[in-house]
């Protein structure tokens, strides 16, 4: 009798430890393979609040998988649900989490910052020449740097231009060399804070959390680092001046896990290769809508909006590649010598 209990409770334990090791794969329970004839269970997740562009685009985009692969069930987490961006990029490459939308990490590779350099590019079509995902140089280098981190890039979502927003009016805006005489927030990044102080504002560097808190009591005058769409979702209340001195190009980050992605039949990657380009191309159309929609929404609510005129634009480029890119040239390794190249073209 008791050694029938005892091989009972053996097989017991074994299968209860077979149960918990089939539970800790890297691709999750039911992620499974493209031949494993069980649903896959993909994680996918984005930084932006229900309801947001983002939020709305992540959405389109699982609904477009889901319905061109059999089998497949994806799990939407909104808003920073499953940690920041830095978090769940890490997760992606452990394969913790399939899929996901938002800014990019340089934690593990600060090379990483160069797709956020000042004043890389400044319209519309530069962006898109550098930043597409058919043969955009900016995204081909971060594609090469994320699979050294087991992540597979499928899109680029542009976000926005990168604006100066400011409580009190800025001085000689429309001269790179002059003092602006207001002290802002700027990223924890050399760039940005070579970036701000070379074409003469006061900086201080703060994370993104502080901002609020930093302009409402008056510590900063203002604000960079974000764009219109930022500036108003975070600080509208408190925006009186928004300088568009397209700054920088902002971008967001479709990804997935690389042990998913090489789970794969060849044929549902070409069909995800496909979908994430044309989700792609219609993310590039609503950042052009969007620039308007936010200075327009602006200025409704009384805040002055400063657009400057391109040779205004051109004047800061060309002032901030002979002063500031020599200072932060070491920032971003070999990939700098062919931005060059591919700049004096």
């Amino acid at each position: 009798m008791k050694k029938n209990m005892l091989c009972m409770a053996l097989a017991l334990a074994l299968a209860m430890t077979s149960g918990m090791l089939a539970g800790c794969g890297g691709n999750g329970g039911d992620a499974g393979s493209a031949d494993s004839g069980s649903t896959r269970v993909w994680k996918f997740s984005h930084t932006r609040a229900e309801g947001t562009d983002n939020d709305i685009m992540a959405n389109e985009f699982a609904d477009s998988l889901t319905g061109a692969i059999d089998g497949l069930k994806i799990e939407m987490y909104p808003n920073n649900q499953l940690g920041d961006y830095t978090v769940v990029q890490e997760a992606v490459g452990l394969g913790e989490v399939q899929l996901m939308l938002g800014s990019m990490s340089n934690g593990v590779d600060p090379t990483l910052s160069v797709q956020i350099a000042p004043y890389l590019v400044n319209t519309w079509d530069e962006a898109y020449d550098w930043y597409n995902s058919t043969d955009g140089l900016m995204y081909q280098y971060v594609a090469e740097r994320l699979e050294m981190q087991n992540i597979h890039l499928l899109a680029v979502m542009p976000k926005y231009f990168g604006a100066i927003m400011t409580t009190t009016p800025a001085s000689n805006i429309d001269n790179p060399t002059a003092n602006k005489n207001v002290k802002i927030r700027v990223p924890q990044m050399k760039s940005f804070e070579q970036f701000a102080s070379a074409v003469g504002f006061q900086t201080t560097p703060l994370p993104t959390s502080d901002t609020f808190t930093a302009l409402q009591t008056g510590v900063v005058n203002g604000s960079c680092g974000g764009g219109a769409e930022q500036y108003y979702s975070d600080f509208g209340e408190l925006a009186k001046h928004v300088y568009c001195l397209r700054t920088h190009m902002e971008n967001h980050w479709l990804y997935m896990s690389m042990d998913t992605w090489d789970s794969l039949s060849a044929e549902e990657q070409e069909t995800i290769t496909q979908l994430a380009k044309e989700w792609e191309e219609e993310a590039f159309a609503l950042a052009r809508e969007n620039e308007t929609k936010y200075t327009s929404l602006f200025e409704e609510q009384g805040v002055e909006v400063y657009m400057p005129d391109d040779s205004v634009v051109e004047a800061y480029a060309d002032f901030v590649h002979t002063n500031v890119w020599p200072q932060i040239a070491s920032e971003y390794g070999e990939i700098w010598d062919e931005i060059q190249a591919k700049i004096n073209d």
